[in-house]
C-alpha cells in the first residue's frame, strides 16, 4: 500500500472571537469561526475547507473519468453545499451536495447523456475526500449537461 502525508500547520492564540491560521504547501489563510455562528468570519473555516475539499476533489476526479471514457473539450462548473445540523450541541456536516454543470460538444451530449450516472458514480468512487467521509456524511451529485 503506498502512502503520501498530506501537512498543514495550524496557530491560535486566545480564544473563540480570535482568529488564526492554517498553512500548507500552497494554503496560506486565516481561520476563524463563521460569523453565520457568532464568530468574528475572518478568512475561512473548517466547515467552508471541508466542502472545498470535497467539491475541489470531485471536480478533479469528474474530469479525469470524463476524460478515460473519451470526453474531450469538457468544461465543469460547480458549486457545491454543506448541510450541517446542530444536535444536543454539537454541530455535523450532514450532506453535501455537489452541482457540476457539464458543458461538452453537441456531438458527444448523447452519448455523454447515456453514461452519465455510471461515471458520476465512478468520479465519486475515485474521489479520496467522497471516500474520506462515506458514511458519515451523505454525498449526492445532482448534475447537468449543458
Amino acid at each position: 500500500m503506498a502512502e503520501h502525508d498530506f501537512i498543514v500547520t495550524t496557530q491560535w492564540s486566545g480564544g473563540r472571537d480570535e482568529t488564526g491560521t492554517v498553512k500548507g504547501d500552497v494554503l496560506n489563510e486565516s481561520i476563524s469561526i463563521p460569523s453565520s455562528l457568532g464568530g468574528v468570519g475572518e478568512g475561512t473555516n473548517p466547515d467552508e475547507m471541508l466542502i472545498a475539499a470535497a467539491s475541489s476533489c470531485y471536480i478533479i476526479s469528474l474530469a479525469a473519468t470524463l476524460e478515460r471514457a473519451h470526453f474531450t473539450d469538457i468544461s465543469i462548473n460547480q458549486s457545491s453545499v454543506g448541510t450541517a445540523s446542530l444536535n444536543n450541541g454539537k454541530f455535523k456536516m450532514e450532506k453535501i451536495t455537489h452541482h457540476p454543470k457539464i458543458t461538452v460538444d453537441a456531438d458527444q451530449k448523447e452519448a455523454l447523456e447515456k453514461r452519465l450516472d455510471k461515471l458520476l458514480k465512478i468520479a465519486d468512487n475515485n474521489c479520496m475526500i467522497s471516500n474520506s467521509i462515506r458514511g458519515n456524511v451523505e454525498i449526492e451529485i445532482d448534475a447537468v449537461i449543458i
